[in-house]
């Protein structure tokens, strides 16, 4: 396993704004430093835009860093754009998987997983056509990774935030009735903490489809804060023969630079990360 750290507007390293202006990419700038020296080796970003010469400008900050881009999150899409893939405003569902769709290119130039969380949006009231317009979308982004070689990480999300596939069960299920060759699951430890009558079961019974996965203690806070065994489901994830990227997606408390350092402490005593 290796470990990244998120960088958003949102949760993980929280830069308000993110790279919209000249200070707040100085700020990502010194996010990368930080993470960078207390010893991980990736991170993670979560972005709402597809602006091209900005990407750029990401990928040269990150590739100086010395970090790797271990995933590009799309749930700001839906968040601050207010865009997705299951809205039932076909110009706003276009512009959604358009998004979605340039940056599974941006992910394919650093072998990075594209993320779909939130981008498939929260309707109050699913039915049949939020179903239709969700597996057109998904089956479209799966079509992208493909031919670009990237893997999609589809994530199971608490009822709390979207009412649509809460479970890794219904993540699952939606990948194999639509044959998605190239989306594999996103399990989440704060979510699983709701949605899952077991933590430990579910990583054992997805272990194969497993392409991603994040951490954040009970209370979304980083490990170590609050009651879930952080540690022993980290194990039993590598038991299972999980190589890939694990991120640190929990709110940045107490601030910013003591939420990565609380959390490369806590992998370090549990001799999950290297000292």
């Amino acid at each position: 396993m290796r470990f990244s750290f998120v960088v958003s507007s949102g949760l993980g390293y929280r830069i308000q704004d993110l790279f919209h202006s000249e200070s707040s990419f100085k700020e990502f700038e010194q996010a990368l430093r930080t993470i960078k020296e207390h010893g991980f080796e990736g991170v993670e970003l979560n972005i709402s835009f597809d602006d091209q010469s900005k990407l750029s400008r990401i990928r040269a900050a990150i590739d100086t860093s010395g970090l790797k881009l271990a995933a590009v999150g799309t749930g700001m899409v839906y968040v601050r754009e207010r865009l997705s893939l299951t809205d039932t405003d076909p110009e706003k569902r276009s512009k959604a998987l358009a998004i979605v769709k340039n940056l599974i290119r941006f992910a394919s130039l650093e072998q990075a997983v594209l993320i779909i969380g939130m981008v498939r949006g929260s309707p109050s009231q699913p039915d049949k056509a939020t179903d239709d317009y969700l597996r057109e979308g998904l089956r479209e982004c799966d079509r992208e990774a493909k031919q670009n070689r990237v893997r999609i990480a589809l994530e199971a999300i608490n009822r709390y935030e979207t009412s649509l596939l809460n479970t890794a069960a219904d993540a699952s299920h939606i990948i194999d009735q639509e044959k998605l060759t190239a989306t594999g699951l996103l399990l989440d430890t704060f979510h699983m903490n709701i949605e899952e009558q077991s933590i430990a079961d579910s990583i054992r019974n997805n272990a194969t489809r497993i392409v991603h996965f994040h951490i954040a203690d009970s209370d979304r806070w980083p490990p170590g804060h609050g009651h879930l065994e952080i540690a022993t489901l980290l194990r039993i994830l590598e038991d299972s023969g999980y190589e890939g990227w694990v991120s640190t997606e929990a709110l940045p408390n107490p601030n910013n630079s003591l939420a990565v350092a609380h959390t490369a402490e806590f992998l370090k005593s549990h001799k999950l990360m290297r000292p």
